[in-house]
């Protein structure tokens, strides 16, 4: 690697400046920092890690947050990545004589190459720093005479959810000190406190700040706050207070007079994400203060909900948010950190009394001497969980012993360091390679391929599009079915996700994705551990218990009498009044009631195949997700297929009969998508399917003719083949197969008949699930065609607010006006009635192989 930093040193006497000399090192790390220095003026250093070196512009007016305001920012030699650690006083006489302060720092991702963006002198990237966030570009200027060989840049925000119109210097005017130290520029300078004090030729150590203002001007210092840490159980007694546990974002508040600043965990500050709460707490009057709590969304039902919580961030409803606050670390010149926690929490209760804070600001009370049934209360009004914590401990920063927290649902933080294509072209993303840090391991945790939205996966897709890299990050080696067809990104994003439990080898079982999260490093996730509270205390399972509870049985009351829950082909349904489809009002029971009554034409097309079950617990408007396997634990009348597949260490499940289908409604599933394949012949189909999937641009004729051109092709190859809407937009052709060849021989196939229309008609097909290709399009999706690849089955209901089913046609039904919105869970009752004859009654009975001297036409090879 070429050594950069010839300029840099050549211009430095390391004998009288404490700057480093450094060294390039091939490092892939992605630092972002400015050092605001004044030398013989004022200015900020700007610097991004790149090539093992910090290349730097110096920006004379400093950063603006306004779109509209282009600052120059004036390209100068590369630094050492160790500079991003001074902080302090280059003697004068030295180059760049004066004060440097370490004004902001974080991470930073490039959009698009940076090696390009920068040579062509458009240079765009998104910064994650503790001051600065959100998409920036450097556009270089053409050169004048009088630029006397400089490198001239504009430095320019973009428009996002962090710029702040007409307003320039805001972001400049609003933080003065160090983001390290909390020193001001004047204090550096004299070599005042701090973490580190440059001096020429040394560093000293030197006293931690306090949030005790150390001038006039200053600002309270950050202070780091307190962690619980993860446990298996609740400990008991007087001696412990207990918190409703929030899912949010932990927010500090350093009130000083009219200067309110609302900071995250880590140091950022999100004044502008939270800007009515800090207008809120103005409005207390108080000197200064600094209060920890957590900002949090509630549900109409007054559950905190993550999700809702970045939904109102995105649309900038931030005056919906709720600020719960649970502790008081400073008021009024005086640290409470060292009070016991029950002496805090009065003092708080004190300064919130009676303040008309809209509801929006709110004293988070606590329970005292607790046992387990208050666990299971809160649990079972679906919240989060609790938080244990010392009522007689001071406020000490970092994680300790002191604050416990004991969740209802297993759930943490991952990195996501790669992902997988969709196997349907409607998602951005199949599914998301998780990891976390184990010390400078980056370890693999599993898959995960539900809980986003559809919305949701085309921006993570396009943000994980931006950063991939052709090597994995991951330390160990990944399994088979992870690294197949994978795309590897910097381990930068932070996601949360859900899940049921940790399996023996150290992977996530049920992982179900729960949103990005913006205010943690990637650097500091690791695995949760519970600590295990002693029998003494109570007594629990441990939390890493590697078996799936048993559930409950149906139907008994604690004491073990029959309640009067209603029954469905035997099953009881429990909760049957619960509304799963808000728009029409269908209840749990009446779901139960449809597929007992459609029953007899579904189950020939679902038994004895491995299955997925798309779950919805709450119903259509809360949380869904996939999955297929029912853990360790059994359910009844749901049985494991003894499906194996290579690499995977998974165990698909399967019904057999009516039992079956309802037992999984009473589980919360509603959609229902089995293999192309029986379970006992895995590996070899028995039917095949292709999916037509338009751009919305186009218009309903044109799929029409789409699915006429299938059967078209299917006929001339000899196939029958037969029709279903999805219940949804699309349509469905279908082909049974007597089971003969593998899918290595039958996917090549669905695939050959894709390219041929994409060939013939490149105008109106792809065969390629591209989003950005498919403008005007129709996209013939043959990926279903595959080992473990699923297809929603006739007579399931998708799970969408209109509860549509997808439906077996006849071929004359296709036309202009059919509208397969019309048949859904309560329509199709009368669908069946009205039918002289079934659509599909020659589908099982159909034996039909594909021609072998077709597949060698085609260069396919015979796999049987």
């Amino acid at each position: 690697m070429p050594d950069n930093l010839d300029r840099y040193r050549q211009k430095r006497d390391f004998e009288r400046t404490a700057e480093p000399k450094g060294e390039v090192k091939a490092t892939t790390g992605n630092r972002y920092l400015i050092q605001k220095h004044d030398a013989t003026r004022l200015h900020y250093d700007f610097r991004l890690e790149l090539d093992g070196t910090l290349k730097s512009w110096a920006v004379t007016k400093g950063p603006s947050l306004d779109p509209a305001d282009k600052r120059l920012a004036v390209e100068v030699e590369d630094h050492p990545v160790s500079y991003g650690d001074f902080e302090g006083t280059i003697p004068k006489g030295q180059y760049g004589g004066g004060t440097v302060m370490l004004w902001d720092e974080g991470t930073w991702e490039p959009i698009g190459d940076p090696h390009k963006s920068l040579e062509k002198g458009d240079f765009k990237f998104r910064l994650h720093g503790k001051r600065l966030e959100g998409e920036w570009v450097l556009v270089r200027m053409k050169p004048r005479p009088q630029d006397r060989g400089r490198n001239n840049w504009l430095l320019i925000k973009h428009h996002d959810a962090f710029e702040v119109e007409g307003d320039a210097d805001h972001v400049l005017n609003d933080n003065t000190i160090s983001i390290k130290t909390g020193r001001t520029m004047a204090q550096i300078a004299a070599g005042e406190g701090g973490e580190t004090v440059w001096r020429a030729g040394k560093a000293e150590k030197s006293a931690p700040k306090t949030p005790t203002k150390a001038s006039q001007g200053s600002r309270l210092a950050f202070i780091e706050p307190q962690l619980a840490t993860l446990a298996d159980a609740m400990p008991t007694g007087k001696d412990w207070l207990h918190e409703v546990k929030f899912d949010g974002y932990r927010t500090l508040a350093y009130i000083d007079g009219d200067d309110v600043r609302m900071m995250t965990r880590t140091g950022l500050d999100w004044t502008p994400k939270f800007r009515h709460t800090s207008d809120l707490l103005r409005t207390l009057g108080i000197g200064s203060a600094i209060l920890d709590g957590e900002m949090v969304a509630t549900t109409p039902e007054g559950r905190s909900s993550f999700k809702s919580l970045q939904d109102a961030l995105s649309a900038g409803k931030s005056a919906d948010l709720q600020y719960y606050v649970f502790d008081l670390l400073y008021l009024n010149g005086e640290d409470l950190r060292r009070l016991p926690l029950v002496e805090r929490k009065a003092r708080l209760a004190a300064v919130l009394k009676d303040r008309d804070l809209g509801g929006r600001v709110i004293f988070s009370d606590h329970f005292v001497e607790a046992d387990k049934g208050f666990l299971n209360t809160i649990c079972n009004m679906e919240m989060e969980g609790i938080i244990c914590k010392r009522a007689d401990a001071p406020y000490t920063s970092g994680r300790g012993k002191a604050w416990l927290k004991v969740k209802c649902h297993k759930r943490q933080e991952f990195v996501i360091g790669g992902f997988s294509e969709p196997t349907h072209a409607e998602r951005g993303i199949g599914a998301l390679l998780l990891g976390y840090y184990d010390e400078e391991k980056f370890v693999y945790a599993g898959k995960c391929g539900t809980g986003f939205d559809r919305e949701t996966s085309v921006a993570l897709r396009k943000r994980l599009d931006e950063i991939e890299v052709t090597k994995s990050a991951y330390d160990d080696t990944l399994p088979a079915d992870a690294r197949r067809g994978a795309h590897f990104v910097a381990p930068r994003i932070v996601c949360e996700v859900e899940f049921t439990e940790w399996t023996p080898d150290g992977r996530l079982r049920h992982p179900s994705f729960q949103g990005i999260r913006e205010d943690k490093p990637a650097q500091e996730i690791g695995r949760d551990r519970a600590l295990h509270v002693t029998k003494a205390a109570i007594e629990a399972k441990p939390a890493d218990d590697e078996t799936m509870p048993e559930p409950k049985a149906a139907g008994r009351s604690k004491a073990g009498k029959k309640t009067k829950d209603p029954e469905v082909a035997g099953i009881r349904i429990s909760h049957p009044d619960r509304i799963i489809f808000p728009a029409l009002g269908v209840t749990k029971l009446q779901l139960a009631e449809y597929y007992h009554s459609v029953a007899d034409h579904m189950l020939p097309y679902v038994i004895n195949r491995p299955i997925s079950m798309l779950r919805c617990p709450e119903g259509v408007s809360d949380t869904c997700f996939f999955q297929r396997h029912i853990g360790r634990g059994e359910m009844k009348h749901l049985y494991d297929t003894g499906v194996k597949v290579k690499g995977r260490d998974e165990d698909y499940v399967m019904i057999k009969d009516v039992s079956g289908l309802i037992s999984m409604v009473q589980w919360g599933v509603i959609e229902v998508h089995p293999w192309g394949a029986m379970a006992a012949k895995p590996d070899t189909p028995n039917q095949i399917i292709f999916d037509l999937d338009p751009d919305p641009e186009t218009p309903w004729e044109a799929v029409i003719e789409g699915v006429r051109d299938v059967k078209t092709r299917l006929d001339e190859f000899g196939l029958v083949s037969f029709l279903k809407t999805t219940g949804g937009k699309g349509l469905h052709i279908v082909v049974p197969l007597t089971p003969k060849h593998t899918w290595a021989t039958i996917k090549p196939f669905t695939k050959a008949i894709a390219q041929s229309m994409a060939h013939d008609a490149p105008g109106r097909y792809i065969a390629v699930a591209t989003k950005a290709a498919r403008k005007g399009k129709i996209f013939v999706d043959y990926l279903r065609n595959d080992l473990t690849a699923t297809a929603v089955a006739p007579f399931a209901v998708r799970a969408r607010e209109g509860a549509g089913v997808a439906t077996p046609l006849f071929w004359d039904e296709l036309s202009a006006k059919l509208k397969p919105y019309d048949y859904n869970i309560g329509t199709l009752a009368e669908r069946l009635a009205q039918l002289k004859s079934d659509p599909w009654a020659d589908f099982l009975s159909t034996q039909q192989t594909i021609d072998e001297a077709i597949l060698r036409a085609l260069n396919i090879d015979i796999h049987t």
